[in-house]
């Protein structure tokens, strides 16, 4: 009989997959999404930069913009950093947000901060003051602001805020959210356009605020730490595992192994998965589509990736893990041990040894789950959960 502890991390893990499975549904060529939740600081801002460099180095549209894309990147960031509003709550304190998101023709920063109730109209009145200011109203707020050295509003940035609107030719938003009595979110998003050619009425609802909002909230509920969501490349794991670090996940240890697990969910995700689009008739080939999370809940990590695969691959794929979860873990070892010995001479032909390592560094079974788009495809989503 299962204990209540049991239950809740069987429904917690069953939660984060459904969510896995939704996310990786929005995964198209053109469109990709990294979420960062936690506390924010220096570092983050770096390691932001360099993932952000290592996403677009392949994207003419976005690399011919990285340098814009790089100021409005640390300003967003910065502005989080200095602006927001210290909650004695240390849980509300956490939540604050950033997204970044790619569409066929743009780039939206997206943040969340927080702020108390008290300064949010005057926050209002100076936002939409700087909405319906003219490109010459805002060059002179600018101008002003700096021969007053006016730096800030409050839970806004005033040099940098109106530089980024500038930038940006005025296309932002803003929204808030109530929390409690005393503090709210402070949602604020740039749209930065890269092509010539662009829609100025953005189609895609995955952008809105109204959207970002409630997956904010989502986020905070499964205390999710982190998500990408999109196509990878190996260039992604040097920015990714930093800012793993960066969370409170646990001690050196525990910390290790997620790096480990991580880098072999990635891994999957970035050379083994099969590409291919979502048409029922058509498997031409595109960039290494998937999605990983990691949260922390009920005194657990849990490491969630998910990406596509053919039906014909699913049968085998799921007996396989049936058979690692089933094999204890000296039997696992010495399988491990005979496979790199058999095939060392030609490693290229040796069967891959991912998810028995995963089995191996984590010592516990592998939740996985099939959800069938079509005759040919599925969405094949994997998970390990770490005790701490």
């Amino acid at each position: 009989m299962k204990s209540e502890n049991s239950n809740i991390v069987e429904d917690i893990s069953k939660t984060q997959m459904e969510l896995a499975y939704d996310m990786t549904k929005s995964v198209t060529s053109d469109y990709i999404e990294y979420v960062y939740r936690g506390n924010f600081s220096e570092n983050i801002t770096v390691n932001i930069l360099n993932l952000t460099d290592a996403k677009f180095v392949n994207d003419e549209d976005a690399y011919n913009n990285r340098k814009r894309i790089s100021y409005l990147l640390i300003e967003s960031i910065q502005n989080v950093i200095r602006h927001k509003d210290i909650p004695e709550d240390e849980d509300i304190a956490k939540e604050s947000l950033f997204v970044i998101q790619k569409t066929i023709d743009s780039i939206y920063i997206t943040t969340a901060n927080i702020i108390e109730n008290l300064n949010i109209k005057k926050l209002k009145e100076y936002l939409t003051k700087l909405k319906e200011s003219t490109p010459e109203e805002l060059k002179t707020l600018y101008h002003k602001a700096l021969l007053d050295g006016k730096v800030s509003e409050k839970g806004g940035g005033g040099i940098g805020l109106i530089t980024m609107i500038r930038r940006t030719n005025g296309r932002f938003k803003f929204d808030f959210q109530k929390i409690n009595d005393t503090y709210s979110y402070y949602y604020y998003q740039i749209r930065l356009i890269l092509k010539d050619n662009y829609d100025e009425n953005e189609p895609n609802d995955l952008v809105s605020l109204k959207r970002i909002s409630k997956f904010h909230l989502l986020l905070n509920k499964e205390n999710i730490l982190l998500n990408f969501n999109g196509s990878f490349a190996f260039e992604n794991l040097q920015s990714i595992l930093p800012i793993i670090e960066s969370h409170s996940i646990g001690g050196l240890k525990i910390k290790e192994k997620v790096f480990q697990l991580t880098v072999i969910m990635l891994k999957n995700i970035i050379h083994y998965a099969d590409k291919f689009h979502h048409d029922e008739n058509s498997d031409i080939a595109e960039n290494s589509r998937g999605v990983f999370l990691l949260s922390k809940n009920n005194n657990k990590l849990f490491l969630t990736a998910g990406n596509l695969i053919l039906n014909g691959k699913a049968l085998t794929l799921g007996n396989k893990i049936d058979l690692i979860n089933k094999t204890e873990i000296k039997s696992l070892s010495k399988i491990k041990d005979y496979l790199k010995k058999f095939f060392c001479d030609d490693v290229a032909k040796r069967p891959d040894i991912s998810l028995i390592d995963m089995k191996l560094k984590n010592n516990a079974e592998m939740n996985y789950v099939f959800k069938k788009i079509n005759s040919k495809t599925s969405y094949f989503i994997l998970q390990v959960v770490i005790n701490f």
